[in-house]
């Protein structure tokens, strides 16, 4: 999975490219075309919408240009659409010149017509890959805005103490004063954070209504699995991930998704690196790491340990390392000049799967502790 860094000359991990070699439409329907002007819609109304003047704020401004500049350097274009409008009004014998704004830049690109001969594979793969760099970009902007919070509410802590140690009158009419700026402020950013969850179920629900086998979780779309094991598994798992602490969890088990669904290499091998992860980050958070552990079985001895209270029992902890012995193991050391080792598809959904399953249900027994 390529990097997708803030700086917007720097390489995008886009929908288009990880699955260029993976064909999913070979038709354009009504239904797709549906799709895309919700999807753009979505973008519009739902997580960048304009004052009633029709005007941008800053934020929303770098965020267009941010999408706008970072598709076209992927797509190779200069634009995704024509930036200047230059248009003669025959009745008014009139000529129209200006500016276009990228919001509509992008809607015209976005909401171009199909025409017949086109691809629709890369038609599509194209304009989907704007409504995921457009959702990622706007859980990038929540990010920041739940980290300046979370700053905030730290400085605030600490100034209290200093005041304090002097002026106990001074702290007390200040707290009042600060507490409700805070509130007032903690008040609109979860406000924010929950209609973009809300943005994020309506998009996946369009998905599924234009028959379309795509799933949005962060900042990423997707080829849905299975219905049940989506439901169950997958959109549990990762919902449970996308808390900072748990990035290189995401971040493999992405790899060995797109791995599985473009038929590259050893994708279980992935989903057992992010499974060994979460095994690591729990038992750390745990305070049970001794630094003496050499692999995966030392930690989760860690986790079967009745001195630790036995987070797992014994026939868990062996059912853990069936799966790094007889799949990571196997695939991860060079076979010399015995065959090479391989899974079947089935047998690489069910590393994926499991490996979900496991991580999910270790991170909810952690949960459920606090």
């Amino acid at each position: 999975m390529q990097c997708s860094c803030n700086n917007r000359y720097m390489l995008t991990d886009i929908f288009a490219y990880r699955y260029a070699d993976r064909p999913i439409w070979n038709e354009f329907r009504e239904t797709d075309r549906v799709l895309l002007a919700q999807g753009f819609r979505m973008v519009f109304e739902q997580l960048f919408l304009p004052d009633k003047n029709r005007k941008f704020d800053s934020t929303a401004k770098n965020t267009w240009l941010n999408i706008h500049s970072k598709l076209c350097m992927e797509l190779g274009k200069e634009s995704l659409s024509p930036l200047y409008l230059d248009a003669f009004n025959t009745s008014k014998s009139l000529q129209y010149w200006g500016h276009q704004t990228l919001d509509v830049v992008c809607r015209d690109w976005m909401l171009a017509e199909y025409k017949h001969g086109q691809d629709p594979d890369k038609f599509m793969k194209e304009r989907i890959s704007f409504i995921e760099l457009a959702f990622r970009e706007h859980m990038n902007v929540l990010y920041e805005m739940n980290t300046s919070l979370i700053s905030a509410a730290s400085a605030l802590a600490l100034d209290r103490k200093k005041i304090s140690n002097s002026m106990i009158s001074v702290q007390v009419a200040l707290s009042n004063s600060e507490k409700i700026a805070f509130v007032v402020r903690q008040s609109a950013n979860e406000k924010h954070n929950a209609a973009f969850a809300l943005s994020c179920e309506e998009l996946n629900e369009r998905f599924r209504r234009a028959k379309c086998p795509l799933n949005y979780h962060n900042g990423f779309i997707q080829i849905e699995t299975d219905a049940m094991v989506q439901e169950q598994i997958a959109e549990p798992f990762w919902k449970l991930v996308s808390d900072p602490k748990w990035i290189n969890v995401e971040t493999d088990m992405m790899e060995a998704v797109d791995r599985s669904e473009s038929a590259q290499r050893d994708p279980a091998v992935y989903a057992v690196r992010a499974l060994e992860s979460a095994i690591k980050i729990i038992s750390n958070i745990k305070g049970w790491n001794t630094g003496k552990e050499k692999g995966a079985s030392q930690f989760i001895d860690n986790l079967r340990s009745t001195a630790n209270g036995s987070f797992i029992v014994e026939w868990e902890a062996e059912a853990l390392r069936h799966i790094f012995s007889k799949v990571r193991n196997d695939l991860s050391h060079g076979p010399g000049s015995e065959p090479m080792p391989e899974l079947t598809q089935q047998q690489t959904d069910w590393t994926i799967e499991a490996s979900m399953s496991w991580t999910k249900s270790l991170i909810g027994r952690l949960e459920s502790e606090r």
